[in-house]
């Protein structure tokens, strides 16, 4: 099954020969791959770029392994590109696989883990010769590191697993069915090609426990994989919810753990893009609140696979799934606080409301909350509660899990279905 990742692939084609080198990451099996060997290089041939000059090198395949020393990858890169004639196009896939070695024209006594050899190395002396892709899993290696790694000459491309929409567009039918559907399974590609719903559950508890958990104990030298499980199920349970490294602790079974192994074990999982961090933001005083945060699963069928399928909360999901598209659609993303000043029994009290997302985007700003619906005049006075009580003037809005039709408050507030926001991507840009 062809799944077109149109966004993917339109920034791919914008970027080509810009004098950059392409990173493109994400978590493992979110269609990266796909993109950089099927989807653009489709694209090349069809507009005219010969298909040997298109190189494309798997890091992750044990018949490739040898080329994860930067050394040896530099002699077939420059082995490869000049055998070939015009612009060539090089994808290397997995580069995290790639690791530092000695400079062997230094003398041993003043080799130091600074002077080390690496994949930065090869690409930068190869920039002005090709157009350069590699992709990522590890955000730690790469991610946070692209523009130091390549002295500003890298530009990152984050993939994500399929938005509902992009998850719609191949599977079609009931719209409303599909989105039960992927409040389930989540949007993983490979989901797609099993038939039935128990294959797509083991595919996930697989995925999770067989490559992410073990990827991440390897690379991490976690001893017990299964502690990186169990500290999973505690995070899933607490999705969406405001928490604190202390909480998590204090409920981590069977054993405790510390703090500081405990906020290195959540960094494990935000390097790998299995998890995403919401900071808590104080709305009236303009500023991040230290110590309080959300935590989202950057794949709906990965959260609930770790709660073995039984646990599956509308409402976290649903919340869980706007806040990625929000992501997608190059959002920064915090929850918000207000706090006010209330008569309660005679005594001024300072009462506290929640905003679930204060979306930024360069000058944009939204505040957006997420309900399963409002039918209910007593719902609906919740959910705007605390949008009422913030006097910027920026737009207001209410994502509701049913049908509903667009409209707005009599306090001004809009109304808007999740399913119509996820079919519009620019819906926020006209409130």
């Amino acid at each position: 099954m062809e799944i077109e990742r149109p966004d993917y692939l339109s920034r791919l084609i914008s970027s080509r020969n810009n004098g950059r080198v392409k990173v493109i990451t994400g978590l493992r099996r979110c269609g990266k791959t796909y993109l950089v060997r099927t989807l653009f290089p489709e694209w090349l041939r069809e507009n005219g770029v010969p298909a040997e000059n298109i190189i494309y090198l798997a890091l992750d395949r044990i018949s490739n392994a040898k080329y994860r020393n930067p050394i040896l990858l530099d002699i077939f890169l420059r082995e490869s590109l000049s055998e070939k004639k015009g612009r060539c196009y090089v994808v290397i896939d997995e580069i995290q696989f790639s690791v530092p070695v000695d400079n062997p024209a230094l003398p041993e006594n003043v080799r130091t883990e600074e002077n080390r050899l690496t994949f930065y190395d090869v690409l930068l002396g190869l920039m002005d010769e090709c157009d350069l892709y590699v992709t990522g899993s590890n955000s730690k290696m790469l991610s946070k590191d692209i523009l130091s790694g390549f002295r500003d000459r890298g530009q990152e491309i984050r993939v994500h697993p399929l938005s509902f929409m992009e998850y719609y567009s191949a599977v079609g039918g009931d719209i409303r069915d599909a989105w039960t559907e992927y409040l389930h399974h989540g949007g993983m590609p490979l989901v797609l090609s099993f038939e039935d719903r128990i294959s797509k559950d083991l595919y996930l508890k697989d995925l999770l426990s067989e490559t992410y958990t073990k990827d991440i104990a390897e690379h991490s030298k976690v001893e017990d994989s299964g502690d990186l499980m169990r500290l999973l199920e505690v995070m899933a349970s607490c999705c969406a919810c405001l928490t604190n490294p202390t909480n998590i602790a204090n409920t981590y079974p069977p054993k405790t753990i510390s703090r500081n192994t405990l906020d290195r074990y959540i960094g494990y999982f935000r390097d790998s893009f299995l998890l995403s961090e919401s900071k808590r933001y104080d709305i009236r005083e303009r500023k991040i609140i230290r110590g309080q945060q959300k935590y989202y699963f950057e794949d709906l069928g990965l959260m609930n696979s770790v709660l073995d399928f039984r646990e599956m909360k509308i409402r976290v999901l649903i919340e869980n799934a706007v806040y990625n598209e929000l992501i997608r659609r190059g959002y920064n993303v915090d929850a918000g606080r207000i706090d006010y000043r209330k008569q309660i029994n005679g005594v001024n009290t300072t009462v506290t409301l929640e905003t679930d997302f204060v979306v930024n985007r360069s000058s944009e700003r939204i505040y957006i909350q997420v309900a399963e619906g409002i039918d209910d005049p007593g719902k609906l006075a919740q959910e705007e509660a605390s949008l009422l009580r913030i006097r910027d003037g920026f737009g207001k809005m209410i994502l509701v899990n049913t049908d509903t039709p667009q409209h707005y408050t009599e306090n001004g507030i809009r109304i808007m279905s999740i399913l119509d926001f996820m079919r519009d991507f620019n819906c926020l840009e006209r409130l």
